[in-house]
């Protein structure tokens, strides 16, 4: 795998004007509920870029998977970590806003897991319905494979997803479910970490279930994905000392940061510890106010910020629909820098199917928004 390609890094500059641009158009929009209107925290900007960072990454995946006929990781790190990065900053995200909820004395776990379902299920729901209509279509039900049919339903509403009668259902929306999965999981887990945390159980009760989920997590490859939620916990018990560093060091915070975001972008490895611990620092940083210079601050980012989720889970429809429903274009007849010319076409659908999705799906259920 090579670390970066001019191709790749072309890519990226289209994905940053296309941001800029958008934020830029976007700003003058009276969109933004109130509760975050009132809030000043740059991870309402974060969330909208790394978002968009997922749909680039796919957006490359797609011409790789049409020339090919495989869909497989991008063959340069750079590409690759456009997903990395931004799936890992999502579930440090997680890990810090519910991690801090777990040090309440008082919580209503009846409303916690209700706002989560609210949250999280509508648009999904609509999303796999796309899915649905999709996979009835390419594939033939008759009795002798209903049985399949409603054991693969069930795997997506759980967000296991899966194929089925070989038709590769996951691509329909570029296989983003599986972080749903992981998350939901982290959640089921909140009451533990409850229980631990206020000593409500013994002690060497408390130590054994912590050992036990190290183990789970170094035990295999595909369980490290929950060390990024526990890392997000310096980003909490650490706030002072690193709004203190930013205040009275604020030139070598900008060093560090900026330095740990080239090195996780371009050179890390994805999903390892040495990608993973530069971004838990990095984002320790933002959780408690470092903003890149105000940009995370800017109002257009904001905005896209609050669609992040209907961009993660609509962008993959998107590129569906464009290349292998309509067939937008032959692929044997366009090069690599011809294809990055739609992105920004592309790049312009995914954000108002999201501001769509948005305002009629996932708005109407989201709580606590008068």
């Amino acid at each position: 795998m090579h670390l970066f390609s001019i191709s790749s890094i072309f890519l990226l500059v289209l994905l940053i004007s296309c941001i800029g641009i958008s934020s830029i158009i976007l700003k003058r929009f009276d969109f933004l509920p109130n509760d975050v209107i009132k809030r000043s925290s740059p991870l309402d900007g974060l969330r909208g870029v790394v978002a968009l960072s997922v749909l680039a990454h796919h957006f490359y995946i797609t011409y790789v998977w049409k020339i090919s006929g495989v869909w497989k990781k991008p063959d340069t790190t750079l590409i690759d970590n456009f997903g990395s990065v931004a799936v890992s900053i999502f579930f440090l995200i997680t890990g810090y806003l519910f991690i801090n909820k777990m040090m309440k004395v008082d919580i209503d776990w009846k409303k916690l897991y209700l706002s989560r379902i609210k949250r999280i299920y509508p648009l999904y729901i609509a999303t796999f319905l796309f899915i649905l209509v999709v996979t009835v279509s390419n594939v033939h039900l008759n009795d002798t494979n209903i049985v399949s049919f409603f054991k693969w339903l069930s795997h997506w509403l759980l967000f296991r997803g899966g194929s089925f009668e070989g038709f590769e259902s996951e691509f329909v929306i570029a296989g983003v479910a599986w972080t749903l999965m992981y998350e939901w999981k982290f959640y089921f887990s909140l009451p533990i970490i409850y229980c631990i945390y206020h000593k409500k159980i013994p002690l060497v009760l408390s130590l054994t279930s912590i050992a036990i989920l190290f183990l789970y997590i170094f035990s295999d490859k595909n369980n490290y994905y929950y060390a990024l939620f526990i890392l997000s916990i310096p980003a909490i018990k650490f706030k002072n000392q690193v709004k203190r560093v930013m205040l009275e060091w604020p030139n070598a915070t900008h060093t560090i940061i900026i330095g740990l975001s080239i090195f996780s972008l371009f050179f890390a490895k994805s999903y390892t510890f040495s990608q993973m611990i530069p971004l838990a620092i990095i984002f320790a940083f933002i959780a408690n106010g470092y903003s890149f210079f105000g940009l995370l601050h800017k109002n257009g980012l904001r905005v896209l910020g609050e669609i992040s989720y209907s961009i993660y889970l609509t962008h993959g429809a998107v590129l569906y629909i464009l290349f292998s429903i309509i067939n937008l274009i032959n692929f044997n007849n366009t090069s690599l820098y011809e294809y990055y010319l739609l992105f920004p076409i592309v790049f312009s659908m995914v954000i108002l199917l999201s501001i769509l999705t948005y305002r009629f799906i996932e708005s109407p259920f989201l709580v606590n928004r008068k």
